[in-house]
């Protein structure tokens, strides 16, 4: 009747940032969006009847070159959504582990059967997907062609049950790459074959998942903010070696004085992090009068030399995105000369210049409203 090619969302926030962005929204980042460049070139030859795409922000993105291109328009349907994760949503996975072992132990071992409070399961999720493959079906027709973005957690669920598989075997079928591709076709009678899944060979090396291993592996930190005077040596040791790579003096009576002070003002505007319990790196969030009342300063960010390099300074951001997103600040900025681990972050995220602060680079923390209707 009709064949689905189903798509995992580019790399978003989420990723980049071991969050578990799920049914919250992220902002698609600069890999994300060559990764949609590179979608866009592989159906170029393919003829499309319809495009389809969950509500989030980074599931749109992905097709939205290719809607543009034909002039075709994005169906949203909710149940193209992300599994939930309750409670854990839009927390950093290394600090689900410290919080929640159990569950997180659960999560990597049988995730088909997740317990956190508010979260759905993957049998669930798999109902929801196939329901939608099916009424994509109908709706483009016997011989058409569809587009669907979906999501990780949702799409290896929904694979795993066509493929008439246990949902106790969804681990063995991996997930795909950010925009890798899987190939259904459905009959007139709404049977649902696979011709082939998680195929990612439009994605050159540098644009494949920096990541290895699953949620909670040891790639995820924890980070959480600095208590004082508990957490004074550890934080005098992290900002002494922070003012040493800037080539920067560091006078720690005084820095503590301000740190203090800060505290007192903002509690998590300092925090700490975590990877298999040794500490890794800061981020220090700030304060400029000069800067509109809707702006966040990012001071500081850190990380441990052996670490730099490999994805996670973007974590510390993450915690910083996240405290300012639940202060109601609309913006971000960071300083135009950073060190070179701040300026990979403002690459990566595709932070612009600010107008009227050229000493800033400034990052607007919000997803544009869909520009679609969302229909269940």
């Amino acid at each position: 009747m009709a064949d689905i090619y189903l798509i995992r969302h580019c790399e978003s926030e989420g990723n980049a940032c071991r969050r578990t962005q799920a049914h919250v929204d992220a902002l698609v980042t600069a890999k994300g969006y060559e990764q949609n460049e590179m979608l866009r070139r592989r159906f170029a030859d393919i003829p499309i009847d319809g495009i389809y795409s969950s509500d989030s922000y980074r599931s749109v993105m992905t097709v939205d070159p290719i809607a543009r291109e034909r002039n075709l328009p994005v169906h949203v349907r909710i149940l193209l959504r992300e599994v939930t994760t309750g409670v854990w949503e839009d927390m950093a996975w290394g600090n689900i582990a410290r919080e929640y072992p159990a569950a997180n132990k659960a999560w990597g071992e049988t995730p088909w059967a997740l317990q956190t409070p508010g979260a759905s399961t993957f049998c669930q999720v798999s109902d929801r997907l196939i329901f939608e493959l099916r009424r994509i079906a109908r709706e483009v027709g016997e011989n058409g062609t569809a587009l669907a973005v979906s999501h990780s957690c949702s799409i290896k669920a929904a694979l795993c049950t066509i493929l008439n598989k246990p949902m106790t075997e969804v681990k063995e079928l991996g997930h795909g790459d950010n925009t890798s591709v899987s190939l259904l076709h459905v009959d007139q009678d709404g049977r649902i074959s696979v011709k082939f899944m998680n195929d990612a060979s439009h994605l050159p090396p540098q644009l494949q998942r920096a990541w290895g291993g699953v949620a909670g592996a040891d790639v995820n930190m924890a980070v959480y903010p600095c208590r004082l005077p508990e957490q004074k040596e550890e934080l005098l040791r992290l900002a002494e070696a922070n003012a040493a790579l800037r080539g920067q003096p560091f006078n720690a009576e005084a820095y503590l004085r301000e740190a203090e002070a800060l505290l007192r003002r903002h509690p998590n505007y300092i925090a700490i992090s975590y990877l298999r319990d040794s500490v890794t790196g800061f981020v220090r969030l700030g304060e400029d009068p000069m800067l509109p009342a809707d702006t966040g300063l990012l001071d500081t960010m850190y990380i441990v030399p052996e670490l730099a390099g490999k994805g996670y300074c973007e974590q510390l951001f993450g915690y910083a995105a996240h405290e300012m997103r639940y202060a109601d600040l609309e913006w971000l900025v960071m300083r135009a000369d950073g060190t070179e681990e701040e300026q990979r972050v403002m690459e990566r995220f595709l932070f612009a210049y600010t107008k009227g602060h050229p000493q800033y680079r400034s990052l607007y923390l919000y997803c544009p409203p869909c520009p679609y209707h969302v229909l269940a």
